[in-house]
């Protein structure tokens, strides 16, 4: 691999891992705020956040999807996306530690719980046709094409 073409994956390797812990971070976050908020308040909470987006732009596809979602929300789906958000988060955080400080057998872990990750993701798009869920599988994907690439890069 040219010396070019390995620092322009190694750039891109390093910029998906922020990325994704990012991601993991964020979705912590917001677990905890699905687990601790009561489940009424968090409709309640989107449709003020998105109140203003939709009197500005009432064709607005994220704040018209965010108020969609709101309206369907109950307590035991409030519930499940806390521990969903915690759990995805927190293996997301674990990848990207593993990967950065390169722990031993870190790469293959992470290829299989992103792997798992794909395949959870598409089977619930398949049920419900999140749209959500396709970025978070065509992220999870990138990531794992970048660990193959520049583990294929440490190689040679």
């Amino acid at each position: 691999m040219p010396a070019r073409s390995g620092q322009l994956v190694e750039w891109l390797y390093r910029l998906s891992l922020l990325a994704k812990g990012l991601l993991g971070l964020a979705q912590i976050a917001g677990s905890l705020v699905l687990l601790i908020l009561p489940a009424a308040t968090v409709p309640a909470a989107l449709h003020w956040l998105t109140r203003s987006e939709l009197t500005e732009d009432p064709a607005d596809p994220i704040s018209l999807a965010l108020a969609h979602w709101a309206l369907r929300l109950d307590p035991a789906a409030t519930h499940f996306y806390g521990v969903y958000l915690l759990s995805h988060g927190a293996l997301n955080l674990g990848v990207v530690v593993g990967l950065v400080l390169r722990i031993r057998y870190a790469t293959e872990a992470s290829l299989v719980v992103l792997a798992c990750f794909v395949a959870y993701q598409s089977a619930e798009w398949l049920r419900t046709h999140d749209p959500a869920l396709l970025l978070l599988t065509a992220i999870d994907l990138a990531v794992i094409a970048l660990v193959v690439l520049e583990r294929r890069g440490r190689r040679v």
